[in-house]
């Protein structure tokens, strides 16, 4: 066993399947199977309840009635104890938040801190500015030893916003199951998978994957595809995301309003097990993500869902924002339209679609990208990397 202990904090840990979830479970394995200690605290929910997972050496579910307000608390004790009795300790925190009250030990136990940022975390405090928020935020990141954050352009918000944030950055993104999420070749197997979704063999089918929001752009595909119908009569979109959102309100009154009912397929979310099926279904994978003030910034970090897309072959059309065109490489493995450009979107919907070997030979190219840049071989040398930094 090596010398240095991780301890990783984040509110979020499988079997929840969101980003944070997987970037940890991924830290995780990657430090233990390489000869470090580490352990991940989180938060008992109700679903790990329901789902009677149990706490292991290297996992400890936390309980917590406040858990957002006090999580340093129900943390602090198991936190003190690797504190008092390891000598190379690296806190990694998934967020800023989960920092808050344990940064102030710093000084006392001489452990380091390593943040991550995700997106929200950072871009939901550009708008409304607040100042006391982003004071003791800037305090957070004054204690940090490395920044973590999964895009370039998180990495500039952050250090445009809080001075104190001086440390070196290293770019983690995200990692891709690639042995899960992979190319289906086969013609009759992707007719069967598409007939499983609902989806005529003969279609023409562009998908989005993510959080009912506004944020994420659903409507500029919508309206590409009302303005591309008659091009292409059996052209349709399928939209992958929960339906009890406000967001979903405005998309079917738009969705109407264009006449377009019988083009816009909404599926409920899947899990990482039936995520690849749709993914290899489709032909296009379109995320036109905008960036959106209410009710406060939002901006994208990195979807994981671009990458996964790659992963299957499947070229992507992905819009500027954030940090969307850093899983892309423009004229490669997709394109990468500016913001809100409606002609751009549909010029380049009409370029795969037009040219079927081409959108087979960027999907080809894209996969190839996610291995280089977004496997789990690629996303280990980038933890060996943090783990590795020097004292």
């Amino acid at each position: 066993m090596k010398k240095r202990t991780f301890v990783i904090l984040c509110s979020e840990y499988p079997p929840f399947m969101g980003g944070i979830a997987l970037w940890a479970e991924n830290l995780l394995k990657t430090l233990t199977a390489n000869g470090y200690e580490a352990v991940v605290l989180t938060h008992l929910t109700r679903s790990h309840k329901k789902k009677g997972v149990r706490s292991t050496r290297e996992v400890r579910y936390l309980a917590g009635h406040d858990w957002q307000k006090f999580h340093w608390l129900y943390r602090l004790p198991t936190l003190l104890k690797y504190m008092a009795t390891r000598k190379e300790l690296i806190v990694v925190a998934a967020t800023w938040d989960d920092l808050q009250v344990i940064h102030r030990l710093k000084p006392l136990f001489r452990f380091k801190i390593y943040c991550a940022s995700h997106g929200t975390d950072v871009t939901k405090h550009v708008f409304p500015r607040k100042r006391k928020v982003l004071e003791k935020i800037n305090r957070i990141y004054r204690s940090v030893d490395l920044f973590m954050p999964v895009s370039k352009s998180l990495d500039l918000i952050a250090r445009s916003m809080y001075p104190a944030l001086r440390c070196p950055t290293l770019v983690l993104g995200c990692n891709v199951l690639t042995d899960v999420f992979t190319p289906e070749h086969d013609p009759e197997k992707k007719n069967a998978l598409r007939k499983q979704f609902g989806i005529a063999p003969e279609c023409k089918l562009l998908v989005t994957v993510g959080r009912m929001m506004a944020v994420k752009g659903f409507r500029h595909v919508i309206m590409a595809v009302a303005a591309l119908r008659e091009r292409y009569p059996d052209l349709a979109y399928m939209i992958v995301a929960r339906r009890d959102e406000p967001e979903s309100l405005l998309l079917d009154a738009l969705v109407k309003e264009l006449h377009v009912e019988d083009r816009i397929l909404f599926q409920p979310p899947v899990d990482n097990r039936e995520l690849p099926k749709i993914l290899q279904a489709s032909d296009i994978f379109v995320l036109t993500s905008e960036p959106v003030y209410c009710p406060f910034y939002q901006e994208e970090g990195l979807p994981r869902v671009i990458p996964e897309a790659s992963a299957c072959e499947i070229p992507v059309i992905a819009s500027t924002t954030g940090g969307l065109p850093e899983g892309v490489r423009d004229g490669e493995t997709g394109f990468v339209v500016p913001n809100g450009d409606q002609e751009a979107l549909k010029r380049s919907i009409c370029a795969l679609l037009d040219d079927p070997e081409k959108a087979r030979e960027m999907g080809r190219k894209g996969r190839e990208f996610v291995l280089e840049q977004f496997s789990d071989t690629s996303m280990t040398a980038r933890i060996l990397s943090m783990a590795e930094q020097e004292r």
